[in-house]
């Protein structure tokens, strides 16, 4: 029996996360996994093991989640990114 796997298509590169601040209609930009910036050797961790430790309710609900920001505005947030099977 073949264990499931799960994979963010945006940290992979199969998608684009492309969404606009409402307020001041400026596309946000994607920094990445939110994990990576928790720590100097967060990007170096097995990311199965920074979800049980990132504070996120990831791991069960298999979403990967990107912190975004708006170059004009300054505005910052967290998209929850669902994650595929591969």
């Amino acid at each position: 029996m073949r264990k499931i796997s799960y994979a963010c298509p945006v940290c992979n590169g199969f998608s684009a996360l492309s969404i606009l601040f409402p307020k001041c209609t400026t596309p946000l930009m994607d920094y990445g996994r939110f994990s990576d910036l928790l720590g100097d050797y967060s990007p170096y961790r097995p990311i199965d093991d920074l979800k049980m430790t990132d504070g996120w309710i990831d791991v069960a609900t298999h979403r990967c989640p990107h912190h975004l920001f708006c170059p004009a505005c300054g505005f910052s947030d967290v998209e929850m990114v669902s994650e595929i099977e591969i």
